[in-house]
């Protein structure tokens, strides 16, 4: 075998890698979607798996395709995806929390119970 068909043969490999492994992680936020018993918890399996699901597809897409042009816009495709969907996930969080979903029962303490009744005493009054 010579050696620009084995690097091709592990830039292939390695592509397909990477896209199976985004792809499984998009099971696993669908998986953890619809089996989480509350919102939180199915926020954070939806935004973590997804983010680094669509992280891999566009590396393994990267690497079955090394152009200048494919690198510039993937690049550009996973850092607005590592920038904006941590606080897409918070928001949506921050949202379910203060429409008052019930919390899940481990948890423990809430720092942000003092906020809500203060803020449903100042709705109370007008």
């Amino acid at each position: 075998m010579s050696a620009p068909m084995l690097l091709e043969t592990i830039q292939t490999t390695t592509g397909a890698v990477l896209l199976a492994g985004g792809i499984a992680l998009f099971v696993v936020a669908g998986v953890g979607l619809t089996r989480f018993p509350d919102p939180y918890t199915r926020l954070t399996a939806v935004t973590k798996s997804g983010t680094l699901g669509l992280v891999l597809v566009l590396l393994g897409v990267m690497v079955t395709d090394p152009s200048l042009a494919t690198g510039i816009k993937l690049g550009l495709s996973i850092v607005l995806q590592l920038l904006t969907a941590p606080i897409g996930g918070l928001a949506l969080s921050r949202g379910t929390f203060r429409s008052g979903a019930a919390l899940p029962e481990p948890l423990q303490y809430d720092e942000m119970s003092s906020h809500r009744k203060a803020l449903e005493a100042d709705a109370e009054r007008g």
